[in-house]
């Protein structure tokens, strides 16, 4: 397995700062985040796009994993507004081409979030409606979502595993693969056991701490995860896909590059890195 960093943590700071930090840091894969200020996909367009290829290139770095803002954004596949999820659907489209032209294959998408005056079944349709469509869209191009589950505090839709399984159990695409989110397996009581033994594979790996009782996402010991011990069972099933410190926080954006040095630091004390 190998890491990557993510711009999240750095959203406070310019697009170029975060890629000097990880040169900086020996990293030259990272996961993007698609939001502002350092790209989203209706501002700048193909010419912003151009340049952060440029960026990358010569810094020697690959995008292995493209994330759109989907929390915080006025989009939901899930929603019971026909003009909204389908202005939604455009918006994870648009993203995905966004990614192609950035020669990054793999999309992240969530099933977002259930209107709570309709049944969580119904919002249910409309969310698995949503991923299927965005799916044979990238089983036409050959690229992959990573279905990734959200906490109990982001969504009451897709929360664990099982929601990852009935998912893909619905929309049968070869495109769509679970991922694990490691403070959404923390909060579901889960371990990678448990996507190893119902998912027929695990595409891509969010690591981060967690307190156990809120959605945090934390830097590396700043929590009561035992990411050790979820490290060590990924590389007891062979996973060999990528770990993205996706590291949330106003304190840890006043300083991100000091704060995703440790991590990695920690990380790499425990010899398990791909060379």
């Amino acid at each position: 397995m190998n890491i990557a960093g993510m711009n999240i943590t750095y959203r406070h700071f310019p697009f170029g700062h975060f890629l000097d930090s990880m040169s900086e840091l020996g990293v030259d894969q990272i996961e993007l985040w698609a939001g502002e200020p350092h790209f989203y996909v209706y501002r700048g367009g193909l010419g912003q796009l151009r340049r952060i290829r440029q960026e990358l290139r010569s810094r020697h770095m690959k995008v292995i994993c493209y994330t759109p803002e989907q929390c915080v954004y006025p989009y939901n596949l899930a929603s019971s507004d026909r003009d909204l999820r389908q202005k939604s659907v455009d918006y994870f489209v648009e993203n995905l081409y966004a990614a192609l032209e950035l020669d990054c294959s793999m999309v992240l998408v969530t099933s977002g979030i259930g209107d709570f005056h309709v049944s969580q079944e119904e919002s249910w349709k409309y969310s698995a409606d949503s991923i299927g469509r965005l799916a044979r869209v990238a089983e036409k191009e050959g690229a992959t979502l990573a279905l990734e589950p959200l906490t109990r505090f982001e969504s009451n839709l897709m929360t664990n595993v099982k929601g990852i399984r009935k998912m893909m159990d619905e929309i049968r695409s070869p495109a769509l693969q679970g991922m694990i989110d490691a403070v959404a397996m923390q909060l579901a009581g889960e371990t990678p056991g448990d996507y190893f033994s119902m998912l027929p594979g695990l595409c891509h790996f969010h690591l981060i701490d967690g307190d156990g009782t809120s959605d945090a996402h934390l830097a590396l010991d700043d929590g009561r995860l035992d990411w050790r011990g979820v490290l060590a069972e990924l590389q007891s099933h062979g996973y060999q896909g990528i770990c993205t410190l996706e590291i949330m926080g106003l304190h840890y954006y006043q300083n991100p590059h000091d704060v995703v040095m440790h991590s990695i630091r920690k990380i790499r004390e425990l010899n398990i890195l791909s060379s």
